[in-house]
């Protein structure tokens, strides 16, 4: 499965706001480059990933943390 930390990171990139996503992200780090291209990022995402892309992305995500073998 995925540790809580990714799996926490991955859910607000995908389904979070940005304010939520970046206070993530600034709880690992304060690098003034990391942040803002985690926001860039984010950004990207909320603009171009339809809410059916989000939930393929889910659906994979599920079955990776179901998974035995992770």
């Amino acid at each position: 499965g995925l540790c809580p930390a990714l799996e926490r990171k991955v859910e607000l990139f995908i389904h979070g706001n940005s304010k939520d996503y970046l206070q993530h992200v600034k709880a690992y780090t304060n690098h003034p480059v990391i942040l803002e291209e985690a926001e860039r990022m984010k950004n990207c995402v909320d603009s171009k990933l339809t809410e059916e892309d989000k939930t393929h992305i889910t659906n994979v995500i599920e079955r990776i943390k179901a998974s035995p073998s992770c």
